[in-house]
């Protein structure tokens, strides 16, 4: 075992990188959610194709040897139709509710350390597989209302979300700055590997017991797994000093907030959740440009992943209309694609950042974004563009599935992205941005999928090519925006140091003598 020291809350690693231990726990959870994608939406597509049969007035026979063959009877526009429309309904209950849980648990892992944060968030999705197995051995038609139970697990739990977000934090608190994009590149690469391991155990096991309820046993067995490890095995990267901090810190706010009136108006302010929004546009003293990039970075990354959130559901649905996939090919079509993803992270990000910074050698020395950084987010987002273009015009599934691969290539874009936004704050503001981030993250999940399924529900029948034209614009709209981006912004994240410091000591004072609007409520999270 490693030997760890703690120096003013961080810990630190004498022998090896801590980073390196949780990454294995972390690769085994993707693996379960990769692994589940298909199964989920196939059999939430025969439980809604049982229900539609039902409706019919069939005898029993006939609507025994109707639900037999549910490749044939099921693959419809009109099951897909009414699959997106409720798969839309399940994406907004569980956005909501991580949107409002995922910074919390953020705060709450400076409370009570990472490790039991982490822990917690695979707790929901535990109970949500416990649930959809129990919908799937439902005798009633209407099992699969029981997929929105489920979603209320999962955004409980701040799902993927706050997982990612612990993670990171986890990172920042056990490497140094300048490797923290790599230490970022590699969660998402073990992100993508899972996905790309996921897919294909779990059309194996469909393929091999006969039964889609397999894959649901072999994830909760490894959530549960998970569970244990990080609780049990992993050292924990917050010290209990620092815990004790945040804690007293709390009770404090707590404290402060009992004093107040409760007025209408404090009544809004505390049920604001948006309220970490605002590290985008810091009130510190912080640059004009500092704020611009603030805001372009944290614009794309959030357009980025909903694309790629409300994409994938699509994506596959629109194969097994078009193609006729099931499972197993949906399976596979995921494992490439992850495995894709996962190469250029690991292989592939550190020998092109290596050749760009060797044409910027400054940009090292600048905060903000680097000629590097923005290199690779235009980059990556070309690909994802010819990606989906290329699922639009593709006309058999070799097509479909090289285009997909290229779309893997526009992985870069995210880990580049979010190490990139970490360079416009400051150190002890690095948690706060990605709390920030992650409630962005949870509204585009909310957001995007929504206006894609409600495109293809509507379109599937007539056009089903239709919803790829929405998100190529999306993805001109975000070149659009990368074009703004100032890179290698000299000088200092505020506009004067001593501005900067007296815009501190005035929140401080504010925070104490009770007239705060700004600094408490940064805090303000239970």
């Amino acid at each position: 075992m490693s030997r760890f020291t703690y120096i003013d809350g961080i810990l630190l690693i004498s022998e090896r990188n801590q980073i390196y231990l949780i990454l294995p726990a972390f690769l085994l959870l993707t693996v379960s959610y990769g692994g589940l994608i298909a199964p989920k939406l196939n059999l939430l597509l025969s439980l809604i194709c049982r229900v539609h049969y039902a409706e019919q007035d069939l005898t029993t026979d006939e609507l025994v040897k109707a639900l037999a063959d549910v490749d044939r009877n099921c693959q419809t526009a009109e099951m897909h139709a009414r699959v997106s429309k409720f798969n839309m309904s399940v994406s907004l209950i569980h956005g909501i509710l991580a949107a409002v849980i995922s910074p919390k648990m953020g705060v709450l892992s400076d409370r009570i350390g990472r490790c039991p944060v982490l822990a917690i968030s695979a707790l929901g999705p535990l109970m949500s597989n416990l649930i959809l197995i129990l919908a799937a051995k439902s005798t009633s038609i209407y099992g699969y209302r029981w997929f929105l139970v489920g979603a209320v697990f999962e955004g409980l739990s701040g799902s993927v979300t706050a997982m990612m977000a612990t993670a990171h934090a986890y990172a920042t608190d056990c490497t140094a700055p300048e490797k923290r994009a790599t230490a970022f590149g590699l969660f998402h690469a073990c992100l993508f590997a899972g996905m790309a391991i996921g897919p294909a155990f779990g059309g194996y096991l469909v393929k091999t017991t006969g039964s889609i309820l397999s894959t649901f046993y072999a994830a909760i067995i490894t959530e549960v797994v998970f569970v244990f490890f990080v609780l049990f095995v992993i050292p924990e990267s917050v010290s209990r000093q620092h815990r004790l901090d945040a804690q007293e810190v709390h009770r404090l706010n707590r404290e402060f907030n009992t004093s107040r009136s409760l007025n209408v108006r404090e009544l809004v302010r505390r049920m604001n959740f948006l309220q970490p929004l605002r590290v985008f546009v810091p009130q510190d003293g912080t640059r004009a440009v500092i704020k611009k990039n603030l805001m372009l970075l944290s614009f794309i990354d959030t357009l980025l992943l909903g694309s790629g959130a409300g994409g994938m559901m699509i994506v596959i649905l629109y194969a097994e209309f078009t193609f006729g996939w099931t499972s197993t090919e949906a399976g596979y079509f995921m494992s490439i694609g992850g495995s894709v993803r996962a190469f250029v992270l690991v292989i592939l990000l550190p020998v092109i950042m290596k050749f760009l910074r060797s044409r910027d050698p400054d940009g090292l020395h600048h905060v903000g974004a680097s000629f590097s950084d923005i290199a690779l987010i235009r980059f990556a987002i070309i690909c994802e563009f010819i990606a989906f273009f290329g699922y639009m015009v593709s006309r058999n599934s070799v097509e479909f599935a090289l285009s997909g691969c290229l779309g893997a290539v526009g992985g870069i874009a995210s880990p580049t992205l979010q190490s990139t936004l970490t360079k416009h704050v400051a150190k002890e503001n690095v948690g706060a941005l990605l709390g920030g981030l992650s409630l962005l993250h949870c509204i585009s999940q909310i957001i995007t999928p929504t206006i894609f399924s409600t495109i293809y529900a509507y379109t599937v029948g007539w056009y089903p090519k239709a919803v790829f034209l929405a998100f190529l614009f999306i993805f001109v709209t975000i070149f659009v925006c990368s074009l703004f981006i100032s890179k290698n912004v000299e000088g200092s994240l505020y506009d004067g140091d001593e501005i900067h410091e007296a815009v501190v000591a005035r929140d401080q004072y504010e925070l104490l003598s009770g007239n705060s609007h700004g600094a408490h409520d940064d805090s303000d999270e239970e």
